[in-house]
């Protein structure tokens, strides 16, 4: 082959592997540059998040992000409206860029309004949906084919006795967008794993017959509808009430007595879905 067609085939090429290298370039000086390398910020930093490295029971994640802003902070109660303190907890879309699934959880475990989704009973759905539906690091976070594997390790760690963390982490993985990613194998182990922490919880002193047990049943009761759990899909077909729960985390009950009956249709089901 002469020089002159040897170059005319390699000058594409060697094109391409220039630009390839400038490409990856750019994203390693992105995370690089965003990611916060020094240990001393880091330290000062995990004090402010010391609950949420507790209670989840594994290393943070390479290139997580720290929020500039948190609260607690005197920086923070400078606010004086609710939108300033959201826009002030959004992962900058550079830092996003270069982030592993694991680390955008993080930043999503660690969002200061992160305890909000479980605070008030019935409204778990609602709640969800308003705090992360216009949240930067969510949107980059549903679209991840890895998503609900990386909650659902999570949720296979976590510390299910720290109050309102762990609650919040289960109903991440009751969102259907995550539901449809598991395998029928891993659905059956989210229903295992909410059944033993709800068990581990009532066998406390501090978390027994506490509120937001509706969350594990929550993620119990779709997971077994979108693992197309037939005596389940077909109970949820012709009760109203349930349908309504799965779809909104509203449940109307006017009696105690009321109240354990219906779960107990999900509980029942669930037993047999795991065996």
């Amino acid at each position: 082959m002469s020089n002159l067609i040897r170059n005319i085939f390699l000058f594409p090429v060697l094109c391409l592997l220039a630009v390839s290298c400038n490409i990856n370039k750019d994203l390693v000086t992105d995370c690089d540059c965003n990611c916060n390398k020094d240990a001393k910020a880091n330290a000062l930093y995990e004090k402010w998040i010391q609950a949420e490295l507790k209670c989840m029971n594994m290393a943070r994640p390479e290139c997580s992000y720290n929020y500039p802003v948190m609260p607690g902070m005197d920086e923070w109660a400078q606010f004086t409206t609710t939108q300033a303190m959201v826009d002030a907890s959004q992962v900058p879309e550079a830092v996003l860029t270069c982030q592993l699934t694991q680390a955008i959880m993080e930043a999503l475990w660690e969002y200061p309004f992160f305890e909000e989704i479980t605070s008030r009973y019935n409204h778990y759905q609602h709640d969800f949906e308003a705090i992360y539906s216009n949240n930067g690091a969510y949107k980059v976070f549903v679209i991840k084919k890895d998503a609900a594997q990386s909650i659902l390790t999570r949720l296979l760690l976590v510390d299910p006795l720290f109050p309102i963390l762990p609650h919040g982490l289960e109903l991440f993985l009751a969102q259907p967008v995550f539901l449809k990613q598991l395998s029928n194998d891993d659905k059956k182990k989210a229903v295992i794993v909410a059944f033993k922490n709800d068990s581990l919880r009532q066998l406390d002193s501090f978390t027994a017959g506490g509120r937001m047990r509706e969350v594990a049943w929550l993620l119990i009761g779709r997971t077994m509808f979108y693992a197309n759990y037939k005596p389940f899909v077909d109970l949820v077909n012709s009760n109203s009430q349930l349908k309504g729960f799965l779809d909104t985390s509203f449940l109307e009950v006017f009696s105690q007595e009321e109240y354990d009956r219906f779960f107990q249709l999900i509980i029942s089901n669930g037993k047999t879905f795991i065996n």
